[in-house]
């Protein structure tokens, strides 16, 4: 059994999951998913359910009081070969290197399960299963018409999904949006643009360069065709043939789902996009 630790949001969940699907794959074994750290938060919920992922089973303990924490950190250690990511800025050698690995995640397991616990933010840990993964990333839910009809257009028209990100994490300046949509534009010339955001006022000036280039008749922001969920506007995102993404797992999974084959995908300059981006992804 491959047991892995699930938290955080959507695309960090998904991350999370894709690590140890591959594992578990590679290891001919079962994969359960720790739940604890969503079903004890107030902030995240558990999302893979939301996708047709296959997993054997889920496991939660509780884990808000200090003794229960203590509990589930010492019994987890005991019960588990735990394999705890290293940090991505101060790897083996105390040097970054963009393709360092962790070779024990893919080592056959021994006496123990394997639990790993990390964000797994890295394409070559699932990349041969990756097609797999997104082919089991059907909506499990009810989606509404409208949710359909859009996902319907956009996938048969010249469109491109802009991802603004808001909330607490700081996201990329107006510059890196003018310069992806500069690079769009040589691509995929006419295109589309749906802005993605969760925080209105800012996409509008992060966007406001984009609007003086090309004009505001083909920028349209998401919430205009509909009230959506965020698991909605994930579909809607990577229904759409080409992606500009912020610094964020969330667009950059739904890019993954993309099935276009002549897709672009523009990301920002970051540590972890150079580990994330696919080989023909544009990083600006």
């Amino acid at each position: 059994m491959i047991v892995v630790k699930i938290g955080d949001g959507m695309g960090n969940q998904l991350f999370n999951y894709a690590c140890g699907y591959a594992a578990a794959r590679r290891d001919g074994d079962l994969l359960t998913l720790d739940t604890s750290d969503c079903d004890n938060s107030s902030l995240r919920t558990f999302e893979l359910d939301n996708f047709h992922l296959k997993y054997e089973k889920r496991i939660s303990f509780p884990n808000r009081t200090t003794l229960q924490k203590v509990y589930k950190k010492v019994r987890r250690n005991l019960k588990y070969h735990v394999i705890m990511e290293r940090e991505v800025y101060l790897n083996r050698d105390g040097k970054y290197t963009v393709d360092d690995i962790d070779p024990r995640v893919f080592e056959k397991k021994k006496l123990r399960n394997k639990y790993l616990l990390g964000y797994w933010q890295h394409l070559p840990y699932f990349e041969e299963y990756l097609g797999e993964i997104c082919a089991m990333m059907t909506p499990a839910y009810a989606q509404s018409s409208t949710v359909r009809k859009c996902r319907n257009v956009f996938s048969h028209s010249n469109t491109c999904a802009l991802h603004v990100r808001g909330g607490d994490i700081g996201g990329p300046t107006e510059s890196y949006f003018y310069r992806a949509a500069m690079q769009m534009e040589e691509r995929a010339p006419g295109v589309y643009y749906l802005v993605f955001t969760n925080d209105r006022k800012k996409a509008m000036g992060a966007v406001k360069p984009v609007v003086d280039a090309v004009g505001g008749s083909r920028i349209t922001f998401i919430e205009e065709f509909g009230e959506f969920s965020d698991v909605d506007e994930f579909f809607l995102m990577a229904s759409c043939k080409n992606q500009i993404l912020s610094n964020s797992t969330y667009s950059t999974w739904a890019a993954y789902l993309n099935p276009f084959p002549q897709k672009t995908v523009v990301m920002p300059q970051d540590i972890l996009s150079e580990r994330m981006k696919q080989k023909d992804w544009i990083i600006v």
